[in-house]
C-alpha cells in the first residue's frame, strides 16, 4: 500500500495513510458494478474512514498540545473549538474522498479491488492499522525507532522494505508534502499577522521552510522504516513480496499518485486553515 507521513510533531501533524478491512461485501464479479459502486469498494476495501478517524485523532491532539508553542499561552475554549472546527471529521471525510476519486483514474479500480479484496491482502492491511494505531503512543514508536536504528531487525525483511520505499518513492513525497504544508502554513500564518508583530518576506519563509529539510528527513525516514518493519514482520514473505510486486504495477502506481495527491491537498487545507487561527488569536492578543 502507500505510506504518507507529514511532519506536524515540530512544525505541524503527522500522518501515515494505511488501509484496513471494514468487512464490507465486495462482489467477486466487479464488472456488475456500477462505476460510483466500485469506487466505493475500493474506498472501504482501503479503510478510508478509518483513515479519517486517524486524521483528526492524531491532528487534533497534536495541534491541542502546541498552543503553547504556537501562540506563547493557553489557548483555552476558544482554541479547543477552532481546532474541532479546522479537523471536524465529516468535513475530512468528504474532502478526501472527492479528492481521491478525482485523482484515482477510474479504470483501475476494478484490478485494485479484485487485488485488495484477497485474504492475504486483507492480513497485510490489518496489520498495517494495528501498526499505525499503536504508533499513536509515542513511547512505543520510539522503542521501534530504536530497534531499526540499532539494527535489530531482519536483514531480509529490511531489504524488502527499502526496495518498497524506493520504488514508490515514499521518502521523499512525504519530505516534499511536509515542506509543502509548513510553508502554507507560514505564510497564511504571515498573513494573518499584523505588521507589528515582524512580518516575514517571502524569502524568510521559504528560507525558514527549507532550513527544516534535513531535519523532516531524517525524522521520516526513521518514522518509515520503524514502522514498516512493525506492521510487516508477521506477515509470510510470499505475501508480502506480491503485496510490493502489485506496487510496480500500473495500477498500484495510480494508487501511489493517487493517495498521495489527495492527502497533499487536505493536508494544505488544514495547514492554511490552522495558520489562519494561529495568526488571528496573535493578533488579537496583541491588541
Amino acid at each position: 500500500m502507500t505510506l504518507f507521513f507529514q511532519t506536524l510533531r515540530r512544525a505541524g501533524a503527522a500522518l501515515l495513510l494505511c488501509v484496513l478491512t471494514v468487512g464490507a461485501a465486495i462482489a467477486s464479479d466487479q464488472t456488475q458494478r456500477s462505476d460510483k459502486e466500485r469506487f466505493e469498494d475500493l474506498w472501504n476495501l482501503l479503510g478510508m474512514p478509518e483513515m479519517v478517524s486517524i486524521l483528526h485523532d492524531e491532528g487534533l491532539a497534536m495541534a491541542l498540545d502546541s498552543d503553547m508553542d504556537l501562540l506563547g499561552h493557553d489557548g483555552g475554549p476558544r482554541w479547543e473549538g477552532a481546532l474541532q472546527a479546522i479537523y471536524d471529521e465529516k468535513t475530512l471525510q468528504g474532502e478526501l474522498h472527492a479528492q481521491f476519486e478525482h485523482e484515482l483514474a477510474q479504470d483501475h479500480v476494478v484490478a485494485l479491488c479484485e487485488f485488495y479484496e484477497s485474504v492475504e491482502m486483507q492480513q497485510i492491511i490489518r496489520n498495517e492499522i494495528a501498526a499505525r494505531r499503536a504508533f499513536l503512543d509515542l513511547e512505543f514508536e520510539q522503542l521501534a525507532r530504536d530497534r531499526w536504528l540499532q539494527g535489530d531487525t531482519s536483514d531480509t525483511l529490511d531489504d524488502t522494505i527499502r526496495y518498497y520505499v524506493d520504488l514508490n518513492d515514499l521518502i521523499e513525497l512525504n519530505v516534499m508534502g511536509a515542506l509543502n504544508s509548513n510553508y502554507v502554513f507560514l505564510n497564511t500564518l504571515n498573513q494573518a499577522l499584523p505588521e507589528a508583530l515582524g512580518q516575514m518576506s517571502e524569502q524568510d519563509i521559504l528560507t525558514h521552510v527549507w532550513s527544516q529539510e534535513a531535519d523532516i528527513r531524517s525524522d521520516t525516514t526513521e518514522w518509515i522504516f520503524a514502522y514498516l518493519h512493525t506492521a510487516y514482520a508477521p506477515i509470510d514473505s510470499t505475501a508480502l513480496d506480491r503485496y510490493v510486486a502489485f506496487s510496480e504495477t500500473p495500477a498500484g502506481q495510480a494508487l501511489n499518485h493517487a493517495l498521495f495527491a489527495a492527502f497533499d491537498a487536505v493536508y494544505l487545507r488544514l495547514s492554511g486553515d490552522l495558520g489562519r487561527v494561529v495568526g488571528t488569536m496573535s493578533r488579537e492578543e496583541e491588541l
